[in-house]
């Protein structure tokens, strides 16, 4: 089971710099931590343990794997990625909207 409660704080991310004005690769970037913590979470935890045993540029080939995983994840269940990502953008708008 996906860890939603990441997933969920990805897209709120995405949502965030998104109000900020940011075009979406530009928020696709400043969302990249939230986004790793979404992609481990798609890891089994024997290749997380790996993980962290490796230099930084074999970690991002090694993420690849759970980003592909994420990306068919929300390929499949489209509707409970739909229902994330409108949830986090009505908690960002709406808390746009107050300020």
């Amino acid at each position: 089971m996906p860890d939603l409660v990441a997933i969920l704080s990805f897209y709120r991310a995405l949502a965030r710099f998104a109000v900020s004005g940011a075009l979406p690769d530009e928020a696709a970037m400043m969302a990249q931590p939230e986004r790793e913590i979404v992609l481990r979470r798609f890891l089994s935890p024997a290749e997380r343990d790996a993980l962290a045993k490796v230099p930084a540029c074999d970690r991002q080939l090694r993420l690849r794997k759970g980003a592909l995983r994420f990306q068919a994840w929300e390929a499949a269940n489209p509707d409970i990625a739909a229902l994330l990502r409108r949830k986090a953008e009505r908690q960002v708008f709406d808390r746009a909207s107050y300020a």
